[in-house]
């Protein structure tokens, strides 16, 4: 059987390098064949919620009258700040970008795909009806990418 084919040998430590360069090589050919060559990448708390989201769970706590579970609302509070500005600046940017003269120089949103701050970019990205990129990672705790990720 040809190395490249055994899902054991690839599968295995020393297999490792061969599967770090092809978590680098296979977003970069899919890149090139949608003709992705400016990204703007959004970086931040993966915990950060809507403000919507993060409202219902400060009255929740209020009416729970539960003290640590008040404060992790408060905080979810200040958070949610962050996820509507992540939100905004992508719809703009996506928006601006669709508009310039040049259409082989569009600025892509990109993230690392998972919720928070990137799930706010790819959303802000997809309500100006943008693509956007989520380079997700495997995690225990976060098992698939966000909703708002162009499928392609």
């Amino acid at each position: 059987m040809k190395a490249y084919k055994n899902l054991d040998f690839l599968s295995s430590r020393e297999a490792r390098a061969l599967r770090i360069l092809a978590v680098y090589l296979e977003p970069q050919a899919r890149f090139a064949h949608y003709d992705v060559a400016d990204t703007v990448v959004f970086m931040g708390s993966a915990r950060a919620l809507p403000l919507d989201e993060a409202e219902r769970l400060f009255e929740k706590a209020q009416s729970e009258a539960e003290p640590k579970a008040l404060e992790a609302a408060r905080a979810e509070a200040r958070l949610a700040r962050y996820y509507d500005d992540a939100r905004k600046l992508a719809f703009l940017l996506t928006r601006w970008s669709k508009d310039l003269q040049l259409p082989a120089r569009r600025f892509i949103v990109c993230s690392g795909g998972g919720p928070g701050i990137m799930e706010a970019a790819n959303r802000g990205a997809s309500e100006a009806a943008g693509i956007s990129i989520g380079l997700g990672i495997s995690l225990p705790h976060e098992s698939t990418t966000n909703e708002f990720i162009t499928r392609e």
